[in-house]
């Protein structure tokens, strides 16, 4: 697939997506994963456009008071206080009339091309379909096919269908349908994590049995029938089972009552459903001998092992030439090493790999430049991509994506702080904050670094603003002023949605030590001897403590214990560290309308000392 181009389905107002290569979707809840794959599902698989489609399937809008006669702020209440009809008309949600799905096929092998003959286009060097007179000589032939879901309102009933545009005029009504054994030959696989290993007709091991050898296939299920049925046979007729048929049928006299002549248990059999092969292969299912507990039915063995048997299965499938892998949520029921693991194997064996997901270890699997995330913003989806770099500067900003920006995948918005001080700072506040507020992540905040040691600094947070930004994440500076320059402020503007900055000539350390009390520092300050031979604060005079825990604090890399020894002591977080985190939450929502720089008052002290 070169090209997606979606309009009007679900919550896509209109989404078009260039993609030659393989494509992770990502991002934050409710922008469109999903949907995403179910659209590409209608188009290119029969037996998903055979499900029922629903309302919900088309783009949706709310008719305003304009469009209902009302005049907004207009008093339209009945008798009894409610809203008149009028008024209710307000809320009403308008179906736009059709959804649309068209996805570009290319590479297409001499088969397919016989296949599709009629129906073929022109290919561009951007994999999008031109006209013949238009095309580079030798330019290699690509299909269009596209999903037509309607609305009649007059029927009030929904139509789909799958088409080729090339051969179909929309507006005059006029479409030329694509059958669904044309749809069925093309190497497009749905991994189905939920019941793998299944015997059932169209399951995907049997897809494998019958293209093996179909009358062997044949043979064996006719086998199994033949047994079964003779097995219920002697089943019905053991001592047992008879006696306690006959007196079912003796109770109440029913025996004489079901027919013209008294039923008795000769005349009472067993048999899987409708007694035919396809039922009894629906209620196989795959049993595991893994440990000493012997052989258990797949579920039992949990969630991981079908998920992997889903995926295998998935890779048998993908055996044809440019072969196409679609599969939603992919990971979520497989632990860390084997989502990535699993994620690499399909990538490796598809020729194209769509795949869905909330795991960050799922889109390691990819390049960069394949991770498409998306986002929404009120009730609008977008979807952003990096490219590859192309320069030294590219490249080392790129450094951060796995570290920093991959575990926030699904959060709108990033705080990036300077260093790992600073974030083990902030983290940790953040927790000690609860019952009483709610943490960052309520508020779609993911607290991130500029780096995991000597790359960090503030110098280094534009780098990692900019990728955020490229990524479609809301991004928010917090930043010491300490040392900060002029210039790198401004980079930082530019770079960032909203800066947050500590008082003048204030470090971290220097934040989360601001208005203690000095006794109750000397307190939390004895408690790190559990990690150095020597208390930083003792026989040290109390106008220089503060001054020897900072230097402590930020050569051992004890802000944590020390953290949680003095929220011990106060019961209270350090004030300035949650007055940023306040005005972190107050920014990270998309109406924020504040200041661009958010500068934190001092607290005065008369006993922390210079800050």
């Amino acid at each position: 697939m070169s090209k997606l181009v979606i309009d009007s389905f679900r919550g896509f107002r209109s989404f078009e997506l260039r993609c030659p290569g393989h494509v992770v979707l990502s991002g934050v809840p409710r922008a469109g994963r999903s949907d995403v794959i179910s659209a590409l599902a209608r188009v290119l698989l029969p037996e998903s456009s055979r499900t029922s489609s629903t309302m919900s399937d088309l783009w949706q809008t709310t008719v305003t008071a304009a469009a209902t006669g009302v005049e907004p702020g207009t008093e339209d209440e009945s008798s009894d206080g409610q809203p008149s009809a009028a008024a209710q008309r307000l809320s009403l949600v308008e179906p736009q009339p059709y959804a649309n799905v068209e996805v570009t096929l290319t590479g297409l092998d001499p088969e397919l091309e016989q296949l599709f003959e009629g129906f073929l286009e022109r290919c561009g060097p951007d994999g999008c379909a031109v006209p013949e007179d238009q095309a580079l000589p030798g330019a290699p032939w690509c299909v269009r096919l596209a999903y037509r879901l309607m609305y009649d309102r007059d029927v009030e009933a929904l139509e789909q269908f799958v088409y080729y545009p090339l051969a179909s005029n929309p507006t005059a009504g006029k479409y030329t349908r694509v059958p669904a054994s044309t749809r069925r030959a093309l190497p497009v696989v749905m991994l189905n994590a939920g019941r793998p290993l299944q015997l059932r007709a169209g399951s995907p091991l049997r897809r494998v049995i019958d293209e093996l050898d179909p009358a062997a296939a044949a043979g064996a299920f006719d086998v199994l029938r033949a047994r079964v049925t003779d097995a219920a046979e002697e089943l019905a007729g053991h001592d047992a089972v008879a006696q306690a048929v006959g007196v079912a049928l003796a109770s109440g006299g029913v025996g004489a009552c079901l027919a013209g002549t008294p039923v008795d248990t000769a005349q009472v059999g067993f048999r899987a459903d409708d007694g035919t092969a396809e039922a009894m292969l629906r209620s196989l299912q795959p049993t595991l001998n893994l440990d000493a507990a012997g052989p258990l039915t797949l579920a039992s063995h949990g969630s991981t092992a079908g998920a992997m048997l889903a995926v295998a299965e998935a890779i048998m499938l993908a055996t044809a030439p440019g072969a196409v892998i679609l599969a939603d949520d992919f990971g979520d029921q497989l632990d860390t090493a084997n989502a990535e693991h699993l994620a690499a194997r399909l990538r490796a064996s598809a020729g194209q790999l769509w795949l869905s997901t909330r795991r960050p270890e799922v889109a390691r699997a990819f390049d960069p430049e394949e991770l498409v995330r998306l986002t929404r913003h009120g009730g609008d989806r977008a979807w952003h991509r990096l490219k590859r770099p192309s320069d030294r500067g590219g490249i080392r900003a790129m450094r951060q994506l796995h570290t920093q920006l991959l575990p926030a995948l699904t959060s709108p918005t990033v705080a990036i702080t300077e260093g790992p001080h600073d974030l083990v700072v902030y983290g940790t506040v953040d927790r000690q904050r609860l019952p009483a507020a709610a943490p960052l992540s309520a508020a779609g905040v993911r607290l991130v670094a500029a780096g995991t040691g000597q790359d960090g600094g503030i110098g280094e947070i534009p780098v990692v603003a900019d990728l955020a930004r490229s990524l479609g994440f809301r991004v928010i500076a917090m930043i010491d002023r300490d040392k900060a320059e002029e210039q790198t402020i401004k980079q930082l503007e530019a770079s960032c949605d909203v800066v947050v900055r500590l008082p003048p000539k204030t470090a971290i350390e220097g934040a989360l030590l601001a208005g203690a009390d000095i006794a109750k520092v000397r307190a939390a300050s004895a408690t790190l001897t559990a990690f150095l031979s020597q208390d930083p604060a003792d026989g040290v005079p109390d106008a220089k403590v503060v001054d020897a825990l900072k230097r402590s604090l930020h050569k051992k890399s004890l802000h944590e214990p020390f953290l949680d020894a003095l929220v011990e002591e106060t019961k209270t977080p350090p004030p300035m560290i949650v007055d940023v985190l306040n005005h972190v939450t107050a920014a990270a929502s998309s109406s924020y309308s504040g200041p661009a720089v958010i500068d934190i008052p001092p607290i005065p002290s008369s006993a922390t000392g210079p800050s």
